[in-house]
């Protein structure tokens, strides 16, 4: 029976492949005349109604897979996509004439070895098959002649776009002026004030202060649109209980980990090899009078990363084995000959012999083993519970019949409760709306989920009352940083007049080296902004993380230009070349294609257009 679902799953593949191939070189199962209906003509070229048809359902799906949402083509016409699609469709057919007009095509070698290549003529032993391909034509309402110039038109259009794209350059003054924006370095020192260096405590707050501060600031006090959400969900652990496993499973799980539990005694070590045997002697002997093995290494310009074995058992050191695993404690072990040349080993751990009996991992092997069938006990469900939902049943009737556990939530992004914990549910909740049916989802732990929108609130502004402690809080914020300013002003002029931050007794940091895409912990995100907005030796005065209360000094200490020959900035500066080349090749590409566009005759029947709408209706 397995064998026979999984046979019908294969040949299920096969179909779907075909028909994602055939909608995408311009023709589906569709008919629209027999594939041979023109709609208009774009220079010498036809556009026709299967190839619209073809072009408009992608562009419709491309919506729905990027926007999450599915439309209707009453919808989808007033968002304007069957214009999109038109619009795409004459760009193409313009380009294929300009290519036609400028002699450019490609040789039949290379139409027949892009057909070969096309997965949808794959047969089952994984190569073209003849046979296929004619057949899949057939029942499509294509000869072969006609689907190789059309792969011939693609191929000459792609020499057309890869003549006007190619050999783009870059000026070399934006593309320095974009890199010293990205890798410049400012180095700064900067601390934070906050209310202990307030003379006196802060009043209480009035009545009319706090009514003031909920008014200046609604938003902090507005609840987000809530979902009200009914879910249906069902994980491996909600059935844990129910899943009986064998105890001869058990025991070949455990077999087939026998490296996990079984391990022998291991070393974590460190190998320097040499040229020769008195270059290996000589370093020993230093070592041995004092010098360490990090200045060995550092002496043949090279790092501890470059030496380092890891952990190691003496199957993984030849000859040396012996030696390495001979020494009771850490140690450093040597001259040894290797296959690599003379070297010195130095053992940095050794990790004992490790023994987990059956028994005792059996717990483990017994949980990991009942969750793996669990979830696929969840999996054979699937399909009778999508059936269920198809027939009309609600998420209710699916609870009742079966394992599935009912729960609700007032669903908001970043709400974590229950199901909401799962990223799947967390999308699938940003999109519902109140017109759409329930549907098994999958979570990425094995588990299903179906859910409802049963209501929407809108964004609702708290009372007073419920958010006085948040209102208190705020308020004194406020009133903190504006009693700190007159003692940040102060401090501003000091160490504007040369004053040292240290002579003020102010605890600061002292940034160095940071660029616009590093953070500071303790800064406002604006922070950085303002830092390399000044000038090399200012101080200023910033405010602090919003609702902290705080306020920073920041003296900007040094300006450092990018370096090219960092090989860092000399990374950023290849993907920035690389990035704008791109950038530009695609705007003038698409120049060249609208000019093309507006520089070709085109004639479109609206009536055969309209048509093919009402079709779609």
């Amino acid at each position: 029976m397995a064998e026979t679902k999984k046979k019908r799953k294969n040949i299920g593949a096969w179909v779907i492949m075909g028909l994602l191939f055939f909608g995408l070189i311009g023709f589906s199962t569709g008919s629209f005349g027999g594939g041979g209906q023109v709609i208009g003509t774009v220079g010498q070229k036809q556009i026709t109604a299967q190839s619209y048809f073809t072009a408009l359902q992608g562009t419709i799906r491309n919506f729905q897979a990027q926007t999450g949402q599915t439309v209707s083509f009453p919808e989808a016409q007033e968002i304007g996509l069957q214009q999109q699609a038109l619009a795409q469709l004459v760009n193409q057919r313009a380009l294929d004439n300009e290519a036609a007009e400028l002699g450019l095509s490609v040789g039949d070698t290379q139409v027949s070895e892009e057909v070969q290549r096309s997965g949808a003529f794959v047969g089952l032993n994984g190569r073209f098959d003849r046979a296929l391909y004619s057949e899949s034509l057939r029942r499509n309402g294509m000869t072969e002649a006609s689907y190789e110039n059309q792969v011939r038109e693609d191929l000459s259009r792609q020499l057309l776009q890869i003549s006007v794209a190619t050999g783009i350059e870059t000026p070399p003054t934006f593309i320095n002026t974009v890199l010293e924006f990205l890798a410049e370095e400012r180095s700064f020192t900067w601390a934070l004030l906050d209310e202990t260096l307030l003379d006196t405590p802060l009043p209480t707050p009035t009545e009319a202060e706090l009514q003031a501060e909920y008014e200046a600031n609604p938003d902090a006090y507005t609840l987000p649109e809530i979902k009200v959400i009914t879910y249906a969900w069902l994980t491996p652990d909600m059935i844990l209980d129910t899943v009986e496993v064998d105890e001869q499973a058990l025991r070949d799980l455990y077999a087939s980990r026998l490296s996990e539990y079984d391990r022998p005694e291991r070393r974590l070590v460190e190998r320097l090899v040499f040229g020769s045997q008195d270059q290996a002697q000589a370093a020993r002997a230093r070592i041995d009078g004092g010098a360490t093995f990090e200045e060995e290494v550092e002496a043949r310009g090279l790092a501890l990363s470059d030496i380092d074995l890891g952990d190691v058992v003496p199957a993984d050191l030849g000859s040396a084995a012996e030696a390495v695993f001979g020494t009771e404690g850490l140690d450093i072990v040597g001259p040894v000959n290797t296959s690599l040349g003379p070297a010195l080993f130095r053992v940095n751990a050794i990790l004992p012999e490790q023994t987990v009996p059956f028994e005792v991992a059996r717990d483990e092997l017994q949980d990991e083993l009942a969750l793996d069938r669990a979830a696929r006990v969840i999996a054979d469900q699937i399909e009778f519970m999508e059936n269920e939902l198809a027939g009309g049943a609600t998420i209710e009737d699916l609870v009742a019949t079966t394992d599935m556990e009912l729960g609700t939530i007032d669903w908001f992004p970043g709400e974590s409760d229950g199901a909401g914990a799962y990223a799947a549910f967390q999308e699938a909740a940003a999109t519902v709306t109140l017109s759409d049916f329930p549907e098994i989802a999958e979570l990425d732990d094995g588990g299903i989920f179906a859910l409802r929108l049963d209501t929407q609130r809108p964004p609702e502004l708290q009372p007073l009352a419920d958010v006085r402690d948040e209102v208190i809080a705020a308020w004194e914020a406020s009133a903190t940083v504006a009693a700190l300013q007159d003692t940040a002003d102060a401090l501003v002029d000091e160490l504007t007049a040369g004053m040292g931050f240290d002579e003020l007794t102010l605890a600061n940091s002292i940034e160095t080296g940071v660029t616009r895409g590093s953070f500071i912990l303790g800064t406002p995100p604006e922070f950085l902004d303002t830092v390399f907005a000044m000038s090399e030796g200012e101080t200023r005065s910033v405010p602090g993380i919003p609702q902290s209360g705080t306020l920073i000094i920041v003296r900007l200490d040094e300006v450092t230009p990018a370096d090219p020959e960092d090989p860092a900035v000399a990374q950023i500066l290849a993907a920035l070349q690389g990035q704008i080349a791109q950038s530009y090749a695609q705007d003038l590409y698409a120049t060249y294609s609208n000019a093309i566009v507006a520089s070709t005759p085109i004639r479109l029947d609206q009536g055969q257009i309209n048509g093919i709408h009402a079709q779609m209706q």
